[in-house]
């Protein structure tokens, strides 16, 4: 069951339950012995009903709908709304949840290396990146096909493979990092290598990382 419905269903019938504890309770109100029939009658058809509604609803699957624009909380919001969702890629949205907060974490610590904009256009390297492939799981997990066990691995290498990029854009934004907290009083020359060393590092890893999805889908 999706556990998106579960608060809606608990809510309901606690609320369904007390009604009945107020209408039936005799210390409360002196109701006839028909009204109450009536009222047992009713709340059982209600019980029957607003279940089965909820039951069936069909939730909209998370998106990300300004992908142009998207930022952390956006993604976060998403791949926690697809962990409500019966999917077989469990994991994989924790480990997307974990790259997103290790990305944050590390942007932070950037930040807190220099109180200008220095590093911002390596920061946006990074994150539009890390992005962009964060938008490419979330299409995957909107077109798999649960009753297709082929699709459903497919899809999952899929996400795998760009899970491990990831991997690599944030262990590049690390060693990064660590270079730029060794440099001390950084100058813009030094500023301008070291953004140099990442955007080539990072153009690398999307290039075999998109070779190892491309030949993924075709295998």
């Amino acid at each position: 069951m999706n556990t998106q419905k579960l608060p809606l269903l608990i809510g309901f019938n606690l609320l369904l339950a007390a009604a009945d504890v107020v209408l039936l309770s005799k210390g409360i109100t002196s109701l006839s012995d028909n009204i109450r029939i009536i009222v047992i009658i009713a709340s059982i058809i209600l019980f029957i009903v607003g279940n089965y509604l909820i039951l069936s609803m069909a939730y909209k699957k998370p998106v990300v709908k300004d992908k142009a624009n998207a930022d952390y909380d956006d993604f976060e919001d998403a791949f926690k709304g697809w962990k409500g969702m019966n999917t077989p890629y469990g994991k994989q949205i924790d480990q997307a949840l974990k790259q997103l907060e290790q990305f944050r974490s590390r942007k932070e610590k950037l930040k807190a290396l220099s109180e200008d904009s220095t590093f911002d256009a390596a920061i946006d390297e990074v994150q539009s990146n890390m992005f962009s492939n964060f938008n490419r799981i979330i299409n995957r997990l909107l077109i798999f096909d649960k009753n297709d066990n082929n699709d459903i691995n497919r899809n999952g290498n899929y996400i795998k493979n760009i899970l491990m990029t990831n991997e690599q854009y944030l262990e590049v934004f690390r060693r990064f990092i660590d270079e730029i907290s060794m440099i001390g009083d950084s100058s813009e020359n030094s500023a301008t290598l070291s953004l140099q060393t990442i955007t080539e590092s990072l153009r690398e890893i999307r290039t075999n990382g998109e070779t190892d999805v491309f030949d993924d889908i075709n295998s």
